[in-house]
């Protein structure tokens, strides 16, 4: 008698496709006010200051401190918004591998927003009094979904588009009204914390002390930020990081055992007993009765990645769960499933050329440059004329370059792209990621 199966852990105690729910972000008002102060930050925070001694140099000196301070603190403050909007929520978590080359230009494609509100509210109010006054009022409504845009597509002309921001406003609904409520409150705040702190400071810390106060409150917007696009990822199409975690009372609110986790547990029982052919057989009628139904098509994958892979099952399935998966907005659930698939099925493919982009995509947000391009590898020969492959070909030369650092190999599908696609985006984009290869001397 052949020895009894192991379940993995997976198989059991599976919470269906419900994500744990996400805390309003009234309610974690401390954890933004907190964040300046952990160790990361707080560091940056305390050097920032420290350089703010620098003011005193002469003229041109002064200058480059000005540039140098405010680039600084703008420049984390969108990568603290950015990663909180995918779920990295703590500090501690920041990692080279999380971080997107294109945040580094976010403050100077925000200045410029600013640089054309301030010149079409000034337009405005040479009108009319009346007309500047409201114009003011739309810009400063305006610009926390502006950041946001940013943030998503680093696209200055999203950020300028007024579509684009209505409708992350409509994504938001009303709890875009509490945010910008709360951002005023905390603009207000910094004077009032800096008159409080006025008449206990020596006057040999006060530069230090205008500094740290200052960029202390923009990270802490730019967490509240965050934090409200995490909250509203599903509308907004953002994919997450890492998964939302229960708040203690919602946990507590739960049933004890939801149906997704009694056919986890039954599964797994099967397996344990050796019968895996009963549990193929028990999550496969299930899968088929719920053909939509995340949590059933999640625990027939898992299953049959004990399958013995000539049956065709695994490979079969996996090409309908994984569209799924991206469907419901679960990217990198979708990618760690067509990882599991990749080890035993080495020549596994997704079988169309919006999924596989899709995956790639997802390796790329990873910054797994190598499961990017191995994902996609002769895309245009696999799919032939699809409308994905000018993308395909950005996201190879990113990877190629940004990720391995071999903008040499890159060049070479630029200028492809550039003879095949020369009016499109994506080819715009390349060429702006390898503006270094493009504009170098010619040997």
């Amino acid at each position: 008698m052949a020895a009894p199966l192991t379940a993995p852990t997976s198989l059991q105690d599976d919470d269906g496709d419900r994500p744990g729910a996400i805390a309003p972000f009234w309610r974690r008002l401390n954890s933004f006010f907190l964040f300046p102060l952990q160790m990361e930050p707080l560091i940056f925070l305390l050097l920032l200051s420290a350089g703010s001694y620098l003011l005193f140099l002469p003229i041109i000196g002064r200058i480059f401190a000005v540039f140098g301070l405010a680039l600084g603190a703008s420049r984390y403050a969108f990568k603290v918004a950015a990663l909180a909007s995918r779920g990295v929520l703590h500090s501690r978590d920041y990692t080279n591998a999380l971080t997107d080359p294109d945040w580094k230009v976010l403050p100077w494609k925000f200045f410029v927003v600013l640089v054309i509100h301030t010149l079409v509210v000034g337009f405005l109010a040479s009108r009319n009094e009346w007309l500047g006054l409201l114009g003011m009022l739309a810009s400063s409504l305006a610009m926390p979904a502006t950041l946001m845009v940013l943030i998503q597509s680093s696209s200055l002309r999203a950020a300028l588009n007024p579509f684009e921001l209505l409708g992350t406003m409509a994504d938001i609904g009303a709890q875009y009204l509490l945010l910008c409520l709360f951002l005023f409150l905390l603009q207000a705040g910094f004077p009032k914390a800096v008159q409080l702190l006025l008449p206990i400071t020596p006057s040999w810390m006060l530069l230090p002390m205008l500094v740290f106060c200052a960029v202390y409150f923009l990270w802490v917007m730019a967490a509240l930020i965050g934090y409200v696009m995490y909250q509203h990822h599903g509308a907004l199409d953002i994919d997450l990081l890492r998964e939302p975690e229960d708040e203690p009372e919602v946990t507590a609110q739960r049933p004890v055992k939801t149906q997704a986790q009694l056919r986890d547990s039954e599964i797994a029982e099967l397996v344990q007993k050796g019968d895996l052919q009963g549990a193929i057989a028990q999550a496969r009628e299930w899968a088929r009765t719920g053909h939509d139904n995340v949590a059933d098509q999640r625990r027939y994958h898992r299953v049959l990645l004990l399958d013995v892979p000539t049956s065709g099952r695994l490979q079969l399935h996996s090409q309908t769960y994984l569209p799924l998966l991206l469907l419901r907005k679960l990217g990198p659930e979708a990618l760690d499933a067509h990882t599991a698939v990749l080890k035993v099925l080495p020549e596994f493919d997704a079988g169309k050329p919006d999924v596989t982009l899709a995956l790639a995509e997802q390796a790329w947000k990873r910054m797994d440059a190598k499961h990017t391009l191995m994902l996609l590898r002769a895309f245009d020969r696999r799919y032939p004329g699809v409308v994905e492959i000018p993308r395909a070909y950005e996201l190879i030369i990113r990877a190629l370059k940004q990720g391995q650092g071999k903008g040499y190999k890159a060049m070479p599908v630029l200028q492809a792209m550039q003879r095949r696609y020369p009016d499109h985006p994506s080819t715009q984009e390349a060429a702006w990621v390898m503006r270094d290869e493009v504009n170098a001397p010619a040997a």
